[in-house]
């Protein structure tokens, strides 16, 4: 009896040992998935990271779900790496959740209807999805120039909800789609950055004054 049980003893070890392995190497491939998502983010502008916010919360949270849990079996220079990941989102958190506290709920409505055509964006059908970017354009297009910084406020807030809605309904936009609320999702950041670039402007000029 003694040989079978340590065989049986060796081999539930090794099993063990293996799955640990496997364990490990997993949160090891998650990790480098998370490392590039925060290479890609850290090198975008904080106009595309406020306008995506909302994306971007759901993406760190689907990343970072399983890392969460069983950090303790990272290495410690991976979990070093990890909590650094950390740290930097939360900072990027506290900065662009700040800047939505001011929003009033019915003014944001307001917005959602007039920008988005509905306030119920998180359930705006794919087939429906590129109508609502192009409505949300359009709207800037028309209004910008006279809008002040909260109001961009608003806006981006809006276009962050459908940003978000377009990746939970990605793999069912057809190829036109995609294209389309690309171009689209470009322009708004570009309008955004081309308002920033005019208020720093004014304000190099009121310094010289």
């Amino acid at each position: 009896m003694k040989g079978p049980l340590k065989l049986l003893l060796t081999a539930a070890m090794a099993l063990l040992t293996f799955s640990m392995a496997q364990a490990q190497s997993q949160l090891e491939r998650d990790l480098a998935d998370l490392r590039a998502w925060m290479q890609k983010r850290s090198g975008q502008a904080d106009s595309t990271l406020a306008a995506e916010w909302p994306t971007v919360k759901k993406e760190f949270k689907e990343l970072t779900y399983s890392l969460d849990s069983n950090s303790k079996k990272l290495s410690e220079k991976s979990r070093s790496e990890y909590n650094d990941y950390k740290q930097r989102y939360e900072a990027w958190e506290e900065r662009h959740e700040s800047e939505l506290v001011d929003l009033d709920g019915r003014e944001l409505e307001r917005w959602e209807r007039e920008m988005a055509g509905t306030t119920n964006i998180s359930k705006v059908k794919p087939v429906h999805l590129r109508d609502a970017f192009n409505r949300a354009l359009e709207y800037t297009r028309t209004y910008r120039q006279d809008w002040s910084l909260q109001d961009w406020a608003y806006a981006e807030f809006v276009v962050g909800e459908l940003n978000n809605r377009k990746s939970e309904v990605l793999d069912l936009l057809n190829t036109g789609d995609k294209i389309k609320i690309a171009a689209l999702q470009v322009e708004f950041a570009t309008l955004k950055k081309s308002r920033e670039a005019k208020d720093a402007y004014e304000d190099r000029k009121k310094d010289k004054r």
